[in-house]
């Protein structure tokens, strides 16, 4: 399990804090979990949302520790558990050894709530009396700038360190291995299909271009015939009829005329030309 914090320093944002909370230890890492989302709504004796948003690390020592996680008042008086008020030390199984540990705070023993610490350093006297539940797996050089930053009196930050937004980090659900390996199958066979297409097609190809006969080079016309004719044709398929030609095709057409149409025209009178005066 993963959550995740944005932080700040005034108004300049640092980046993002990501933790992995501990399977060992499921009560401690469900509260600060649903702390993270927000998920649980108001508190029973607060009255406040049960939230990490938007709260300041109240209290942080150079070389040792980084405290925050109360919503109610900030200045590490308050704060709420998602049970209720307080609930009890889970176990002691992970020790104080390294920096960016996630621990719980507390006011003595099974006293836990909201408040929490992420160590600058091994603090090995504080095992067997805090309950470790989580370690810092990305954005150490944050945690270090927190715990470098100008502090007041009671070890509070002159200016702010908030957790400007807090959250799960959602992991991508992975497919199981049949269905992985279902799917390449089709894939492959896919694969295999198309390419079985593609050679059949070519074969068919090959095999019509074989069955082709040659052309008869004695039947094929040479290219000086054909280019010669094409010179003779194209002039006459452009030029205008001459006169000699209707003349023809005059005659021609008086020769089919019947002999009875011939007589009826001679027979007939002719107009006179005349001039208007």
């Amino acid at each position: 399990m993963r959550v995740y914090f944005d932080i700040a320093i005034g108004e300049q944002k640092l980046g993002r804090i990501e933790f992995l909370l501990y399977e060992d230890v499921p009560k401690t890492t469900e509260n600060f979990r649903a702390l993270c989302t927000g998920e649980r709504g108001l508190g029973k004796t607060t009255h406040k949302p049960l939230h990490f948003k938007g709260t300041i690390f109240h209290r942080i020592i150079e070389g040792f520790m980084c405290q925050g996680g109360d919503f109610s008042n900030r200045n590490g008086t308050g704060g709420e558990s998602i049970y209720g008020a307080k609930f009890p030390d889970e176990n002691f199984k992970h020790k104080h050894t390294k920096a960016g540990l996630l621990s719980m705070a507390n006011a003595g023993p099974n006293t836990n709530g909201s408040q929490f610490f992420i160590t600058l350093a091994p603090t090995p006297h504080l095992n067997g009396k805090h309950v470790v539940f989580g370690e810092v797996i990305d954005g150490m050089e944050i945690v270090r700038k927190m715990g470098a930053t100008d502090k007041g009196r009671n070890d509070k930050p002159i200016q702010d360190v908030t957790i400007i937004d807090c959250g799960e980090v959602v992991a991508k659900e992975k497919k199981p291995k049949k269905e992985k390996k279902e799917k390449k199958a089709k894939k492959e066979k896919k694969a295999k299909k198309s390419k079985k297409h593609d050679n059949s097609d070519s074969d068919e190809r090959r095999s019509r271009s074989r069955e082709r006969k040659p052309l008869d080079s004695s039947r094929s016309p040479s290219r000086e015939k054909y280019s010669r004719r094409n010179r003779s044709r194209s002039p006459r398929r452009h030029r205008s009829s001459s006169s000699s030609r209707d003349r023809n095709r005059r005659s021609y057409r008086r020769s089919r005329s019947s002999e009875r149409y011939r007589s009826r025209r001679s027979s007939s009178p002719r107009r006179s030309s005349y001039r208007r005066s």
